[in-house]
């Protein structure tokens, strides 16, 4: 068998994620794998993506997908939960063809640079921050030494170049290879309500958060910055999304889609003429108005998800949140007045280490007392490159020997505890958290009267199972 790479053919991998056959989690394309490969396309270069988070990943499928395409680079994205079966699949690929250059990506190598190399010696490079120009470059054959953003092996030796700056409009960039994603297979649901049986889309309108909540990964790669691409630019995308295949529901997947109201505002009215019926986005209780709610519902928002944390003042100024706890209600109430159909809630028991029993019955309170459809209730991951990993390790909060693996919000005993709580009592609280929300007959009711359809009826008989096998086995 002969392996003769070529050199304009690149293949973006998303490894396998341990809780991908969770249907309690969302399950979402790996759109910033096509955002790379649209990139690369608009250069001359021919892109596939293949995506172990659908697919059952094994040895001798990502053989055969290495000798049908040859390609001269492999892209790898990790989070955290992901950098070990992402070396895993490096490793791979060099046993099978070590002439392929093997490239790492994505939040957990951005923040830890140098340590993933030393760690996973299946990566010939790592590329950290912002990643289009710099896979770009790589692709095209630079010389290591001067392409910004990259860290590389030279002999034993890992060699940190300068960071890359971030690009400074997003308008320029080419819209996601969304026909890339066209035959991937999905699980669960893209965002709680609505299962992946839909056909759904991810749509981000901006990249980054200004804010600095001390849990938030998303600092490694972007800092504190926000970018927002151009309303002409999202209702464009609208219309190529429009004319490959119309979508039954959409994801706004920013980190706050509602950072700027008039904005929001006026993206709202696009999607609205775009002729998508129903779509959701995550924002912040601070960043909302009676007025604006009631505009994206008239446009076709079904779900606006809120990111609270916790129900102690206390607590939300220690994180950084830059909230107060009186907004929440005030923004769930406002949502339910504009008649959105599902309003979540997202919670995370150890948001700072110093929380205490007190702290928590204020979230408890918190949760009971709104009419959420939905909450998630997290125990605090300290991932690589936030202020509470630094903090928790500096306190010896981390168990030394856990692994990348066990850094997932469910489904697992944390491998760290907290001021206040171990870890099993982590876990006996995100339980008993959830189960006096889901489990109160007042909420069941509620939502088998709001079913309309089969399609619904199938989707939270489905979630119901799969939170009862989680609360009884702590399994997802």
């Amino acid at each position: 068998m002969t392996f003769v790479p070529n050199a304009q053919q690149v293949l973006l991998i998303r490894p396998p994620d341990p809780l991908q056959k969770a249907a309690l989690l969302s399950h979402t394309q790996p759109m910033n794998l096509a955002a790379l490969a649209a990139f690369l396309r608009e250069a001359g270069f021919t892109v596939a993506i293949c995506d172990y988070e659908g697919t059952p990943y094994h040895p001798s499928h990502l053989h055969g997908l290495l000798q049908q395409l040859q390609p001269a680079v492999v892209g790898i994205s990790c989070t955290t939960p992901t950098i070990s079966n992402g070396g895993r699949v490096a490793a791979e690929i060099k046993a099978f063809a070590p002439e392929i250059l093997t490239v790492v990506g994505g939040p957990h190598p951005s923040a830890l640079p140098e340590q993933t190399l030393r760690e996973f010696a299946g990566f010939d490079c790592l590329v950290f921050g912002e990643g289009e120009m710099t896979l770009l470059e790589l692709c095209r054959g630079d010389n290591f030494s001067d392409i910004l953003g990259l860290v590389w092996r030279d002999g034993k030796k890992i060699v940190i170049n300068p960071p890359r700056p971030l690009l400074a409009d997003l308008d320029l960039l080419p819209f996601p290879a969304r026909d890339l994603l066209t035959e991937l297979p999905r699980a669960g649901h893209s965002s709680r309500g609505f299962g992946n049986k839909l056909r759904s889309t991810e749509l981000y309108t901006s990249r980054g958060c200004p804010f600095a909540c001390s849990f938030c990964a998303i600092q490694a790669t972007f800092g504190r910055s926000v970018r927002l691409r151009s309303p002409a630019s999202i209702a464009a995308e609208l219309e190529e999304i429009a004319r490959m295949a119309p979508v039954e529901h959409l994801v706004i997947a920013d980190d706050t889609f509602t950072l700027d109201p008039q904005r929001a505002t006026e993206i709202s009215g696009i999607i609205g003429r775009s002729g998508i019926t129903s779509w959701n986005c995550d924002t912040r209780v601070s960043s909302v108005t009676p007025e604006l709610l009631r505009t994206m519902r008239q446009n076709g928002c079904t779900k606006v998800a809120f990111g609270v944390e916790s129900g102690s003042q206390r607590i939300l100024d220690k994180i950084g949140k830059k909230i107060q706890v009186e907004q929440v209600a005030q923004a769930v109430a406002w949502a339910k007045e504009a008649g959105l159909q599902h309003i979540e809630g997202n919670f995370i028991i150890g948001a700072d280490p110093a929380e205490s029993a007190e702290d928590l019955d204020l979230t408890r309170r918190m949760i009971l007392a709104l009419p959420w459809t939905f909450v998630s209730v997290a125990v605090i991951v300290p991932y690589p490159g936030t202020p509470v990993y630094q903090q928790m390790r500096n306190a010896g909060q981390i168990d030394t020997a856990a692994s990348w693996n066990d850094f997932v919000m469910f489904g697992r005993i944390p491998r760290w505890r907290t001021n206040h709580f171990s870890a099993e009592e982590l876990l006996i609280q995100q339980k008993r958290l959830t189960r006096e929300f889901y489990l109160r007959p007042s909420y069941i009711a509620r939502q088998l009267l709001s079913i309309r359809s089969i399609g619904e009826a199938g989707y939270w008989f489905s979630a119901g199972i799969s939170y009862l096998r989680w609360y009884l086995s702590g399994r997802i």
